[in-house]
């Protein structure tokens, strides 16, 4: 199993810095490069969402962004995983989006968290120790 372990800062040089370093450590474990991409969209409204909503505006502060990739005999499986000390919030409670209704009518937010349910296996939230744990898993199957 590899892993890498990154501290992320609100500022957006550091999350594209982020971001980059998980496309990088998705290439380097053997997925494929549209593989890599969906992960680091997933990543980047994971990230994004925490450098601006987790802490009140102008309060500095750094979170952990964890990946794990483990090749099997099915595929590559990926974990991430990212803990801040922000204000709680499970993700994963968050109402699904109303994408039938008219610009005008919709609700904003929750495009983001229904892009992330879409493009990963499963994800879990726990609020421990006063901090925020997110995790999301995808299995990328084997090429046949």
């Amino acid at each position: 199993m590899a892993a890498l372990r990154l501290l992320c800062g609100r500022d957006a040089a550091e999350v594209t810095q982020a971001l980059d370093a998980i496309e990088a450590h998705l290439l380097d474990a053997g997925a494929a490069a549209p593989e890599a991409m969906q992960l680091r969209l997933v990543a980047e409204e994971i990230v994004t969402n925490i450098a601006r909503c987790a802490w009140p505006e102008g309060d500095v502060r750094q979170f952990a962004v964890e990946l794990a990739t483990e090749a099997r005999p099915d595929g590559l499986h990926v974990r991430m995983t990212t803990v801040d000390d922000g204000m709680p919030f499970d993700p994963t409670n968050q109402p699904p989006p109303d994408i039938d209704a008219g610009l005008d009518e919709r609700e904003v937010g929750g495009l983001g968290m229904l892009l992330v349910r879409e493009m990963t296996d499963g994800q879990h939230y726990a609020r421990e120790g006063g901090q925020n744990r997110f995790s999301v898993e995808r299995l990328f199957p084997r090429a046949a």
